[in-house]
């Protein structure tokens, strides 16, 4: 079984939800620092009503994904109107890697084995809104109804299974996902503050929040 990783930001208000306005700006400040998915495509996911089955890559634990509609869009620019009115969205930003200023290095996972991967890859940006608080790690399941007084965050060490604790990354309403092709793992020790620390500092710029890190692995 393949493991699709995904890096996560995660307000440390559950409750935040953040103006259109603000999606645009960081998504244009990645673009600003050669941060973002080269040759990119933009696209908005909405709700069908349908849903789909998966089973976590690492824990075996079946799942039941809500599933979206996706419709494209040409730039950044045309976020703001994309999502008025929207309690519920992923905006995706979709292309190539690696940035000239990439979110971390990435390894070639096989076996125990791990190298500095210097190919291209497919990398991923999403922007993600709930109607409601939902897990943002392990337990309860990702994406699953989740109490907002539930600040810790259970995640897990892709390479090794070791858990890892985060405060304030239990739970939330929005958060972002930097997705990269199939196997491609950051190395990752005691913690998950790993994202390049302008990345970083764009996001509390441009949403005016502080965020907490996450993984998450398909």
């Amino acid at each position: 079984m393949s493991i699709q990783y995904a890096h996560l930001l995660i307000p440390e208000r559950a409750d935040f939800v953040p103006l259109p306005e603000q999606v645009a700006a960081f998504l244009d400040g990645l673009v600003k620092l050669n941060s973002a998915p080269a040759e990119a495509t933009f696209k908005v996911g909405k709700l069908s009503g349908k849903v789909r089955t998966g089973v976590n890559a690492l824990t075996g634990e079946k799942l039941s994904i809500p599933r979206r509609d996706f419709a494209s869009f040409g730039s950044v620019s045309d976020i703001p109107g994309q999502l008025v009115a929207m309690e519920d969205y992923d905006v995706v930003v979709s292309g190539e890697g690696p940035a000239k200023l990439p979110p971390f290095t990435l390894y070639s996972t096989t076996g125990s084995e791990q190298s500095e991967f210097k190919g291209t890859y497919s990398y991923e940006v999403r922007c993600c809104l709930r109607a409601e608080v939902v897990s943002t790690c392990e337990t309860p399941p990702f994406g699953s109804q989740c109490p907002s007084e539930m600040r810790i965050g259970a995640f897990r060490n892709p390479s090794t299974g070791t858990p890892i604790e985060v405060p304030n990354a239990g739970c939330a309403r929005f958060w972002i996902e930097f997705q990269f092709g199939k196997w491609l793992l950051p190395r990752i020790g005691d913690d998950l503050n790993l994202l390049e620390p302008s990345v970083l500092a764009n996001a509390t710029d441009s949403f005016g929040m502080g965020f907490a890190q996450g993984c998450l692995c398909r």
